[in-house]
């Protein structure tokens, strides 16, 4: 779906002033005293520095500073969490001086008698407090009493929020207020809270899924029959080759949103028979215009794989003439979004490994995790730090697999210690049979004995803290059960961004030992196969076709600059060129063996002829 977070045009609004002029406005501002101003000033030129853009092209809106600010991280820019705080709090001040901020007070504005009394109602309920201060300074700065408390003035009060504010979810913190406000309502009834209960809104309007009393008995006895098909249940009247149980939950989902389409674009799914009135032409293009048209107009990937699935259930499960097969040829050649290699999103966060700094942060990263759990353990006492520490374990022995041993988090969160893991001397090696991976090509890695001996003290001391030893998993869930793949990867994903602050996922492991292989041995491609267990070299070559291109441009880069020198400079130096930039310090990616070229024809890699 479209991205809120960007806008092609921020100034449209011709009112809107760049930092450059909110800077020269604080500036101009001789109430404020000299030194202030100065932080502040400071503040907005350290702003634009760590965009990457001149403060005239900023504009001052925390609408488009919030979700940009948000990502910035005190190690990438080699700051303190601190400083960024206190860059922040200034930047507020700056809203505030020039006017633009006049809602939302201060963090410490002082509160009027009357919700000061509400405030020493919540003694010791430090998480009451936190959520509904600025609630409480917002009325205080306005003039409103709390027997005024109204859905409104909640309302307006995220209008501020989000229009004044640095929150990065404003709506979240927005419904968590109105959750505390109501709770501390019925706490605090006796002692004078008023008794007014405010709305919890709900921001659900990207959800669309029917419910199941929409649908008629025969539309979902057909869906049935079909899943069942791809299933495989029946012997002979199913597909020669099934659908995995994921792939057939995936198909499920794409077919009850089209029927969610159809329903809000007025067909009444409970007067159809059967499911194959759904997929003619005319209701595809009813059902097929209602999503085109809620994504702006424009077809998603998301859309793309919806038509896909009708499609597969029109053509080939059901019987069709040639003129509806050409129908839905033409219809997904617009719909479906192929897109060559990598995604967007999957360029992006592999862009983060071209800094050195990055990749030496990465790959200590198992290290650095175990050292501060241990910490935490040895000089802390109590359950709840425990925990703490033993989750910071887990993911460093999750990463540390995943570093060396790329495979898919579903085989990572099921690994047993009985079937999966066997030691070879002091390695373990991890085994997955064929049938349990996603393209049924078994898999087998040794693992460093260095790894290997953290795992073994993971499964000794750690693993079974809190979940009885009696589990076979090697990462634990209740009752017997693996830890839960979502718990797992949400974990996993906090501990990198908050000790490396790169931003990827489980599944983005995979790719990144791929960059990184390619990196260091430009052209091998079919390592890069074997490690992470494709059939087909092309699969590997389609993926990651162009990974070693910054490689190729600092080849290009040093011939270019080679050729600008003197012809008497080039022949002195150019038999110690390679010597020479490997002493100048700064990460040079390697390159292939010497008896190979440095980036390998694609054409010989898949076997394919030139001339053709």
């Amino acid at each position: 779906m479209t991205d809120p977070t960007v806008d092609p045009n921020p100034f449209a609004d011709l009112t809107m002033i760049s930092l450059a002029t909110l800077k020269e406005r604080v500036e101009e501002d001789r109430s404020v005293e000299l030194l202030r101003r100065r932080e502040i000033c400071s503040a907005i030129t350290t702003v634009a520095k760590w965009l990457n853009m001149p403060p005239e092209m900023i504009p001052a809106a925390m609408s488009y500073l919030r979700p940009r600010l948000s990502r910035l991280h005190p190690i990438q820019l080699g700051v303190s969490e601190r400083r960024i705080q206190n860059v922040r709090s200034l930047l507020l001040s700056a809203f505030r001086i020039a006017g633009i901020s006049t809602k939302l007070a201060p963090y410490m504005a002082k509160m009027s008698s009357s919700w000061q009394q509400l405030w020493d109602l919540m003694e010791g309920d430090r998480y009451a407090r936190t959520e509904l201060s600025r609630l409480f300074r917002y009325c205080s700065a306005n003039g409103i009493v709390p027997s005024e408390m109204s859905d409104a003035i909640s309302s307006d009060f995220l209008t501020a929020l989000e229009a004044e504010s640095l929150i990065k979810k404003p709506k979240v913190r927005h419904q968590s207020v109105c959750r505390v406000w109501n709770r501390l309502a019925g706490d605090h009834a006796a002692s004078g809270w008023p008794q007014i209960e405010l709305n919890i809104p709900k921001y659900d309007d990207r959800l669309y899924g029917v419910d199941g009393s929409l649908v008629s008995d025969a539309i979902k006895d057909d869906l049935a029959d079909y899943l069942s098909h791809l299933a495989g249940t029946d012997l002979f009247g199913s597909m020669s080759k099934p659908f995995r149980p994921k792939s057939v939950e995936i198909f499920r989902g794409h077919l009850w949103r089209y029927l969610s389409a159809l329903h809000h674009s007025g067909v009444d799914l409970t007067e159809v028979i059967s499911l194959d009135e759904l997929v003619v032409p005319a209701m595809f293009e009813r059902g097929m215009r209602w999503f085109y048209e809620r994504n702006g107009k424009k077809t998603s990937k998301h859309i793309g794989e919806v038509a896909w699935a009708v499609r597969c259930y029109a053509i080939k499960y059901r019987a069709c003439d040639d003129d509806v097969l050409a129908f839905y040829q033409r219809a997904i050649e617009r719909l479906r979004i192929k897109t060559p290699g990598l995604s967007n999103k999957n360029r992006t966060a592999m862009a983060q490994f071209n800094d050195p700094k990055a990749v030496t942060r990465y790959v200590a990263l198992p290290s650095t995790l175990w050292t501060r759990a241990v910490e935490i353990s040895l000089t802390t006492e109590g359950a709840k730090k425990r925990k703490a520490a033993q989750i910071m374990v887990q993911a460093a022995i999750a990463i540390e697999i995943m570093m060396f041993a790329p495979i898919r988090i579903h085989n990572l969160s099921t690994i047993r210690l009985d079937e999966h893991m066997g030691w070879q001397a002091d390695r373990l090696r991890l085994s997955f049979p064929a049938h349990e991976v996603k393209n049924d090509q078994a898999l087998d890695f040794l693992l460093p004995a260095e790894a290997s001996e953290r795992i073994k003290r993971y499964i000794k001391d750690w693993r079974s803290l809190f979940i009885p030893v009696t589990n076979p998993y090697l990462f634990p869930g209740r009752n017997g059960k693996p830890k839960d793949q979502s718990a797992l990867r949400n974990q996993m994903k906090k501990a990198i961004f908050d000790h490396t602050g790169l931003q990827m996922t489980p599944h983005q492991f995979r790719h990144a030992a791929a960059k990184l292989l390619l990196d260091a041995r430009p052209g091998h491609y079919e390592v890069v196969r074997k490690l992470l267990g494709h059939k087909s070299l092309t699969t590997t070559y389609a993926h990651y076709a162009g990974a070693e291109t910054d490689a190729a441009v600092e080849l290009y880069d040093d011939i270019i600059l080679q050729l600008r020198r003197p012809a008497a400079i080039q022949s002195a130096t150019e038999a110690s060129n390679h010597r020479t930039r490997s002493q100048k310090g700064k990460p040079r990616r390697l390159t292939a063996t010497p008896k190979e070229p440095p980036f390998m024809d694609p054409l010989t890699l898949l076997g394919q002829k030139r001339g053709k």
